[in-house]
């Protein structure tokens, strides 16, 4: 058994480095590049998020972000993309509401959407309850008002990816979360490691997806393998991200990853915002992508030490933009 699944992954990684590559080539580099999606999440969550967000794409610390449209400072994003249209922004199909004392809800009425929403008719604050309620009809239903109400704000979004991955959590949301990217022609963001779980004989790949060979996140408690890797094993314990944030260690782990980032389209998930009272009193209780981990992004994306860390590493930045021209092309 484990070795037909070997085998199973190391032909659909074949598939997967195809197509990466093509794409590669299709927007103008060698096969083996390395691309990089420097990639801004939930933006519009907060005016604190927004700010961090539109100095990284000022100060090109940036290549993409995605914008959280229920959310309550989604205006002020649409505000920024209209003044500044050559940025690559997308859409962070949201779907929970996480935080302690902060909520929203969807762009529907909730009457249309009474099963994506939980007593106080809120989001969900976490994916298992999601996935065990949402009715996936209501959920194509509203993932398309996320959309139009953002074109109806003024923006123009180049792509999709899912808050929390909650549309990743069963293969029903996942098929109307590619299919609505489709009819939208949006770019679906799609990683390797969920696709093997999430399509199938019914649902196969499609030819429009464009699969993301590796997505990089900053996680509560991160893999012990490259924890000990950057750290050394006798350190390795009490470097690991549960322990405490700090600039060296962000530093020391992202530039390790830009050092062995391999060919094909990678993605670097960051979380940017300004460690204030707004963003603590949002995060409170909740330091995991809290206030500080989030001012820790936005510091070392800005410097330029990881700026010319990138280049030293002949890193080429790309767009989601990029990508749909390819997949979707308007000439």
């Amino acid at each position: 058994m484990k070795k037909f699944l070997s085998i199973i992954i190391t032909l659909f990684s074949l598939n997967a480095s195809s197509q990466i590559q093509n794409i590669a080539e299709k927007l103008g580099y060698g096969k083996d590049a390395k691309l990089l999606i420097l990639h801004a999440d939930d933006i519009g969550v907060s005016h604190s998020v927004n700010q961090a967000s539109f100095n990284g794409f000022l100060n090109s610390s940036i290549s993409s972000g995605s914008i959280m449209v229920p959310c309550p400072w989604v205006k002020e994003v649409a505000e920024f993309s209209i003044k500044n249209p050559q940025f690559d922004l997308g859409l962070h199909l949201t779907l929970n509401a996480e935080w302690k004392n902060y909520k929203w809800n969807g762009v529907l009425p909730s009457n249309e959407i009474s099963s994506l929403l939980n007593e106080f008719d809120e989001f969900y604050d976490n994916t298992s309850d999601v996935d065990k309620n949402a009715d996936p009809e209501e959920v194509r239903k509203e993932l398309q008002a996320q959309i139009d109400y953002s074109r109806a704000l003024g923006l123009n979004p180049t792509h999709i990816d899912t808050h929390m991955g909650a549309l990743g959590t069963n293969k029903d949301l996942w098929r109307v979360y590619i299919e609505t990217g489709h009819k939208n022609k949006l770019v679906s963001m799609v990683t390797s490691g969920r696709s093997l779980t999430l399509f199938d004989d019914e649902f196969p790949i499609p030819n429009y997806v464009v699969i993301v060979n590796d997505m990089f996140m900053l996680y509560p408690e991160l893999d012990r393998e490259f924890v000990e890797y950057v750290f050394g094993k006798e350190n390795a314990e009490k470097m690991l991200i549960k322990q405490g944030y700090d600039h060296e260690t962000w530093l020391k782990l992202y530039s390790t990853k830009i050092k062995i980032l391999e060919p094909g389209l990678n993605v670097f998930l960051l979380h940017l915002g300004y460690d204030n009272s707004e963003l603590q009193a949002i995060t409170i209780e909740h330091p995991e992508y809290g206030s500080l981990w989030r001012q820790l992004d936005s510091d070392i994306f800005n410097s330029q030490e990881l700026k010319s860390l990138i280049k030293e590493n002949n890193i080429k930045l790309v767009t989601w933009g990029q990508i749909r021209e390819v997949i979707y092309p308007t000439k």
